[in-house]
């Protein structure tokens, strides 16, 4: 199924969730990664045998569409079946709850948003492991005949969490597999994180030009990068600065996006005007830093304060591009050599400098503290994607919460938090 951006339409969204995970993962340790993927093997298995668009997903989550509701059920029942035949580890009953349900949504970028999204991901919360609900709405779009290998089980009306009116609401039964389960649960969260991440990921698509200002102390070089920046239409140059100080004045005065700021300048240099200009909460400015060479000695120093990466004078002009709009959409630029001077700084700094594991540490789950020592490791977000076997928009969403949950500015300062504080030792794998 395909639509045009923008587009309203009638859609049956489905959503997944894995019962119990939490207890899996820390039950079957390093078989964790195996077991999730066979399971989404076998989830993807069923989406595509009846032309579902996956739309999302998070490890143990998945957010699907499909053209028709009799294709999200057959798709649902092909993967509960396929769920109860595998032959798991000892030890391991994996389950997985499914919410259906059909309604308008529109299409923003490449995300759904819309009440029947959130409808559908809190019905999937409802469930238990095994269980397979769905909403007076996608029944009754269903024709009797279609009820082939399935019949549907009235649970009566329920009042979802967050929505006032009550739904009634239907459970697929499946013959062969369990059928009986406890009444409904109140509230659940994993498929709902899903639901409310369209709506975060939607308004990013939305968003007008970046606005940039160059400080540097050398004319020629404000006017070469002002030429770049200018000829591209979503990036609007709307300021310069040839030091210091008088860029915090630019920067109160502009508000711009990203600024891109020399390191060694008269009066006062990047490293002091980074610092000045960060060191409020609500700073939304990221600043990236210019310099003549990536081992600069002042590196170090430099990303502590705030700065979202570095960027060599000499840059190619696609990747001086390319890095703005990185920046500009929360991504930081650390390249793996400054990655390495992070490391190699850290490692000469004497064993006082290790502060104690933050307490905000322990708010992170156990995939978003896996995240956070891979970033720390210099992997990009597809090499992580790759590394845990989930989609590069998953890694994404994880690192924005592990960003807002220990009150980080971006992936730079992850990596200078993560090895001071301890938590990634220099030269492990």
């Amino acid at each position: 199924m395909t639509l045009d951006e923008g587009t309203t339409a009638t859609v049956t969204f489905l959503f997944s969730d894995v019962e119990g995970s939490t207890a899996l993962l820390r039950k079957l340790r390093d078989g964790y990664p195996e077991v999730m993927s066979r399971h989404e093997e076998l989830m993807r298995a069923a989406w595509s045998g009846e032309d579902g668009r996956e739309l999302d997903a998070d490890g143990d989550s998945f957010f699907v569409a499909f053209g028709r509701p009799r294709q999200a059920v057959e798709a649902a029942v092909a993967a509960q079946r396929a769920i109860a035949a595998h032959e798991w580890p000892e030890g391991v009953d994996l389950r997985v709850r499914i919410g259906i349900h059909t309604g308008e949504a529109t299409l923003v970028g490449d995300q759904y948003v819309g009440l029947a999204v959130h409808r559908a991901a809190r019905i999937c919360d409802a469930g238990h492991g095994g269980q397979t609900l769905l909403t007076e709405t996608t029944r009754s779009l269903l024709e009797e005949a279609e009820f082939d290998g399935f019949e549907l089980r009235d649970l009566g009306s329920h009042t979802l969490k967050d929505f006032d009116r009550p739904l009634q609401i239907y459970q697929v039964t499946i013959p062969g597999l369990l059928g009986t389960f406890p009444p409904l649960r109140a509230a659940g969260h994993g498929a709902t994180d899903l639901a409310e991440r369209q709506e975060e990921l939607a308004a990013s698509e939305k968003h007008g030009a970046v606005r940039v200002i160059i400080v540097d102390d050398q004319a020629l070089v404000r006017a070469g990068f002002r030429m770049i920046l200018e000829a591209e239409p979503d990036i609007d140059v709307v300021g310069e600065a040839a030091d210091g100080g008088e860029a915090i004045e630019e920067c109160r005065r502009l508000r711009p996006d990203v600024v891109l700021m020399d390191v060694r300048m008269p009066e006062m240099d990047g490293i002091e005007a980074t610092r000045r200009l960060l060191e409020h909460d609500d700073a939304d400015t990221k600043v990236v830093m210019l310099t003549t060479f990536d081992m600069d000695e002042y590196v170090y120093d430099t990303l502590r304060v705030g700065a979202s990466g570095f960027l060599l004078k000499d840059v190619p002009p696609e990747q001086l591009v390319a890095g703005i709009r990185s920046v500009a959409s929360g991504d930081a630029l650390l390249a793996p050599s400054v990655t390495r001077r992070v490391i190699e700084e850290f490692v000469s700094r004497p064993p006082a400098s290790v502060r104690a594991l933050p307490e905000q540490l322990e708010e992170l789950t156990a995939r978003e503290l896996e995240v956070l020592k891979l970033v720390a490791r210099g992997l990009s977000n597809a090499e992580i994607a790759k590394t845990l076997f989930v989609s590069e928009t998953t890694v994404k969403t994880h690192v924005a919460h592990v960003l807002m949950k220990l009150d980080l500015r971006d992936r730079v300062q992850a990596v200078v938090l993560a090895y001071e504080s301890g938590l990634v030792q220099p030269g492990e794998e």
